[in-house]
């Protein structure tokens, strides 16, 4: 990723109508509540929104929430969520999702000591890149969501390693 092309910074109410084009774009879905969604996103306590500007146009986006127990799952736990992270195709390969994962994390563990996230056990791409910033696998469980029925939970507990690892990534 070029760090003079690619901005990662908190979302604010301009960004909200593109990042709403964006996910209509590409996921192929209908508006909905998107930006009542993403606009509580930016003055939540326990949610945040992190996009991805290239000449202050918004070409990807992520997510974290904090979630209850089971709302992410059967059986998971409470806590914070990374969510959502949707890159426009023409970004994709550049490190735009890493770059979002870690400023989430980063905005996470200044409020929790763990950070959790779920995705089908069919995304190879999710689990390489959580892999990649130190996340574990602690659990699979039967999903709707999934394409082949099975979601997996991983986890990445904060401790001075990790945020040593954090460090290798710009901000």
């Amino acid at each position: 990723m070029s760090e003079a092309a690619v901005r990662i910074e908190p979302l604010t109410k301009a960004d909200v109508a593109p990042a709403v084009e964006l996910a209509v774009r590409v996921l192929r879905v209908k508006p909905g509540d998107r930006a009542e969604q993403f606009t509580a996103d930016i003055s939540g306590q326990r949610r945040r929104m992190f996009v991805a500007k290239v000449s202050s146009q918004v070409v990807a986006y992520g997510r974290i929430l904090q979630l209850a127990a089971d709302e992410a799952g059967p059986g998971t736990p409470g806590g914070y969520y990374l969510s959502g992270v949707l890159v426009d195709p023409a970004w994709r390969g550049q490190g735009i999702a890493t770059a979002l994962t870690v400023a989430r994390l980063r905005w996470a563990f200044t409020r929790a000591d763990e950070v959790f996230y779920v995705t089908g056990a069919d995304n190879t791409a999710s689990l390489r890149l959580h892999a990649a910033v130190g996340f574990r696998e602690i659990k699979r469980f039967a999903s709707e969501r999934s394409a082949v029925g099975v979601d997996v939970l991983s986890q990445l507990p904060l401790d001075v390693t990790k945020l040593a690892d954090l460090a290798r990534f710009p901000p």
